[in-house]
């Protein structure tokens, strides 16, 4: 006898067990941030300093682009030099389309994770509304059979086979209730913390936005305050004769870069093929129209010997730039009169420079095969607006490369 009252309080304490899960159902469901909630069930969104580094570099960029802006406007032979004050502008303004250029990528990924934010708390809250019709059905059945449904399911049993039973499946409906009840708290607590995740990054994106608004029209009236100021200039011959003189010493500093590449380890093709100039060379930049081309000129409006080094190409702005040939890129980067540049080793002493682009496509060290952009057509540093700077150099002397090129 003391056995089987044994037995019917274990299963008492059962059908206890299974109203006292029931009865949790019915709480309002506690928020993500509750120890209830997993901690992995919100995903953890992207923090927003660089928004906020943005925000604080565009004012100090503003201030900078000002600066350098007063300096070119008050050009003059003597105090002032426009190679110089031209190229620190446009390293400013370059920096900054790199900075809008980052911004607007970010932008994207934000707003791809936002789309993924939204497929996947849609799916949460789907299966929430699944969970939730089942734990609404197992409701209204514990309301029907009242609160002493399992006291009577167990006092029913006529024998003791009959009671084990009956305790076993008392047990296992209050697991397959509690079970229930978890996941409808996991699947909530993980669809308001993806819907708070999504309400934080469409909060970023609305930043970057106006941080890329802002960016945009500082470059343009950046540009605006550049072309009027060369329209002046061109009318000052002093400036521009010192310029053209200027403009020959930075030849001499190219002219020492490349001697110092060439130094270094050279490339040598994978396929072991030689000879660069044997065969054709590329167009670099297809429908280029030749402005200036190689060797020297007298400049008919400062009487300034000119000498030129390489070929220069009109061509529209962000015009995809190419390798001639095979080769591995030796130098990226910014030098003065020439804006930004990208320098390629092509094997036996050959190089290829193409400058004034507005932003590369490789970096230092990179494997380049012919027919490859390697960078856009811009006007960094040129004073006449987009064009290409080509030059072709051979064991660090420089040659002209038209009669190798080849549309």
């Amino acid at each position: 006898m003391q056995s089987r009252r044994a037995d019917l309080v274990g299963c008492v304490v059962a059908g206890a067990l299974l109203l006292a899960v029931s009865g949790l159902a019915q709480q309002p469901s506690s928020s993500p941030s509750s120890s209830s909630a997993p901690s992995a069930a919100a995903p953890s969104s992207a923090p927003v300093p660089t928004v906020k580094e943005a925000v604080a570099s565009l004012a100090v960029m503003r201030t900078e682009l000002e600066t350098k802006q007063a300096a070119l406007d008050g050009l003059t032979s003597a105090e002032t030099s426009l190679v110089t004050s031209l190229g620190e502008l446009d390293e400013s303004v370059a920096r900054l389309d790199d900075e809008r250029r980052a911004a607007e990528k970010q932008l994207a990924d934000v707003r791809q994770e936002m789309a993924s934010l939204e497929r996947e708390a849609g799916l949460d809250e789907d299966e929430l509304a699944r969970l939730r019709a089942r734990l609404k059905v197992r409701l209204r059945s514990l309301a029907v059979d009242g609160d002493g449904g399992a006291a009577r399911a167990v006092l029913g049993a006529e024998t003791f086979t009959d009671l084990a039973i009956r305790r076993r499946y008392l047990a296992t409906l209050a697991d397959t209730d509690a079970r229930l009840v978890s996941d409808v708290r996991r699947v909530e607590a993980s669809a308001v913390g993806k819907r708070a995740s999504l309400a934080r990054q469409t909060e970023q994106a609305a930043a970057l936005a106006r941080v890329i608004a802002e960016q945009q029209a500082l470059l343009s009236a950046t540009r605006d305050e550049r072309r009027l100021t060369l329209e002046r200039v061109r009318g000052e011959r002093t400036v521009l004769k010192a310029a053209a003189v200027e403009l020959s010493g930075r030849h001499r500093d190219l002219q020492l870069l490349v001697a110092r590449l060439a130094e270094g380890p050279r490339y040598k093709p994978p396929t072991g093929r030689s000879g660069m100039l044997r065969a054709s060379l590329n167009w670099p930049v297809s429908d280029a129209v030749i402005i200036r081309r190689f060797g020297s000129v007298v400049d008919q409006q400062t009487r300034a010997e000119i000498v030129s080094n390489g070929v220069e190409m009109r061509a529209d702005d962000g015009a995809p730039v190419i390798a001639v040939a095979d080769g591995r890129v030796v130098h990226t980067g910014w030098l003065r009169g020439f804006g930004r540049i990208v320098i390629v080793d092509h094997g036996e002493g050959h190089h290829t420079l193409s400058a004034h682009l507005s932003r590369s496509a490789v970096g230092r060290g990179d494997e380049v095969v012919r027919g490859q952009t390697i960078g856009f057509v811009g006007d960094t540093e040129s004073q006449n607006g987009p064009k290409l700077y080509f030059e072709l150099r051979e064991n660090g002397r420089p040659r002209d490369p038209l009669p190798f090129l080849q549309r």
